[in-house]
């Protein structure tokens, strides 16, 4: 079930997010990535409000992600695209406006504070927006790349459509601009800023919460032979490195599961080798 405080942040972070896309980005024309950019795009040429498009666009994707990803991980992601929708329908019908006398410098790096701002708030609660992290979920499940790999060429895929639809590359070098600033202010709200975190665990479930790490996390998890200095006891203590973006995830599995387990959590400045830079195909040379 969805705790209070995520659900809170969620739908908080997702007016913050449709703030800026309503009342900044998309009055001066400026683009996204992703599903969003896609709903923009949509906008822009044929006047279908962002709001109803980004239901058309990821109702599939959550039938599809349901069926492979199963339901439990879903459940943020329903919540943070239902709530970027509600407050993109409500901003519709409420006049204000910003007036930055058309400075598009001015634009892009405020839409990509408040944008950075709504999605790290977002992600720190363990939630997304549905779209690309769905198909990143999925690809990854299936293939080699990571998740941070796949959002991204999702989202260079949608820019390039963007400048072939629109041929407004000022427009489209805009919001990278945007896009950039707003990667920044993600990274600085969800845990610091770092791509990736090391967790060490110490619970005596141990082999428990390895398999719900595996099966829910999907990511590798290693066991360090350790003693409890004071009871003597062996025990097997769990270090395995994940995106920041699942650190939500992490905590709330770890506490479901062993609630007195001993964490800690640490930056991983560079992470390196299998699920994150290796080719899960590629096997070492024999000699």
């Amino acid at each position: 079930m969805l705790r209070f405080k995520n659900l809170f942040f969620i739908i908080l972070g997702a007016g913050i997010f449709s703030f800026g896309l309503n009342y900044l980005i998309m009055p001066n024309h400026l683009y996204e990535g992703g599903a969003t950019g896609i709903t923009l795009i949509i906008y822009y040429l044929f006047k279908i409000q962002p709001w109803i498009m980004n239901i058309v666009i990821n109702i599939p994707l959550f039938l599809l992600g349901w069926r492979i990803l199963g339901r439990k991980m879903l459940y943020y992601s329903l919540l943070g695209t239902f709530s970027v929708t509600i407050w993109l329908a409500i901003f519709e019908h409420l006049p204000f406006a910003i007036n930055l006398q058309d400075d598009l410098i001015l634009v892009s790096v405020l839409g990509g504070i408040l944008m950075g701002l709504g999605l790290g708030i977002i992600f720190k609660a363990g939630g997304t927006t549905g779209g690309s992290d769905i198909i990143a979920r999925i690809g990854h499940k299936y293939t080699s790349f990571s998740i941070g790999r796949i959002i991204l060429s999702v989202d260079i895929l949608v820019l390039a459509l963007t400048v072939i639809v629109s041929k407004d590359l000022r427009s489209v070098l805009y919001t990278l601009i945007m896009v950039a600033i707003a990667s920044r202010v993600i990274d600085f709200i969800s845990e610091g800023g770092y791509g990736s975190k090391g967790i060490m665990i110490v619970s005596q479930k141990s082999q428990e919460l390895a398999q719900a790490i595996d099966s829910e996390i999907e990511h590798g998890v290693t066991f360090i032979k350790a003693q409890g200095f004071y009871s003597k006891t062996d025990i097997n203590m769990i270090y395995s490195v994940i995106y920041k973006s699942q650190l939500q995830e992490m905590k709330d599995l770890i506490h479901r599961i062993d609630p007195h387990a001993f964490i800690t959590i640490t930056d991983a400045h560079e992470v390196l080798g299998e699920g994150f830079t290796l080719d899960r195909n590629k096997q070492p040379l024999k000699k």
